[in-house]
């Protein structure tokens, strides 16, 4: 990925391009990718884009209580929200490394249930961290959340069966099965 060759494309236009081709083509850029060369470049490329996104999320509730203060009567009420997505900001680069090993061991249980980890962990860890390059869509205000989340399953589902060589039903399980199951328990 042009992210891990940084020192060849510099830092935001290898930042660019891994987001392109992880968005547009999908299939091609996992089928290619390394699958035994660490975790620390893709857990990296993964915290970039999550700080960046809670920051653009932390500014959008910013926007959003401003406009608040008209019609609501506290203003500790209104800045429950935009102090919340501040420590969300503050915190994200662990809350995104938590997140991305909770995610990619949860795919990989699934998938090593269902017999499609040919690579091991390491290969299920760097599709879920490369696939954090559809939070970029969540810097678009109003659909670009759905829009990230389907994105983002589909982006998973592919580099899965790239990278594995596994079915792509198996890996459509892997992915869709324990998001079901987290938004179930959430809901």
């Amino acid at each position: 990925p042009p992210w891990e060759r940084r020192d060849r494309f510099g830092f935001l236009n290898a930042l660019y391009l891994t987001i392109k081709d992880v968005l547009i083509t999908p299939g091609s850029f996992f089928h290619r990718m390394p699958s035994q060369v660490g975790l620390v470049q893709p857990l990296l490329f993964a915290v970039v884009l999550g700080v960046l996104a809670t920051f653009f999320h932390w500014i959008y509730t910013l926007a959003g209580s401003s406009l608040q203060m008209f019609v609501k009567d506290s203003l500790s009420e209104v800045m429950k929200a935009p102090i919340f997505a501040f420590f969300n900001f503050l915190f994200s680069p662990v809350l995104v490394s938590i997140g991305i090993f909770f995610q990619a061991g949860l795919i990989h249980l699934m998938l090593m249930m269902l017999g499609g980890n040919r690579l091991g962990f390491e290969a299920t860890f760097r599709v879920a961290a490369y696939s954090e390059a559809t939070s970029v869509l969540l810097m678009v205000p109003g659909c670009g959340a759905p829009v990230a989340l389907v994105w983002s399953l589909v982006v998973t589902v592919i580099g899965l069966y790239s990278i594995h060589d596994t079915e792509p039903w198996k890996a459509v399980v892997a992915v869709v099965l324990p998001t079901i199951i987290c938004l179930t328990t959430i809901g």
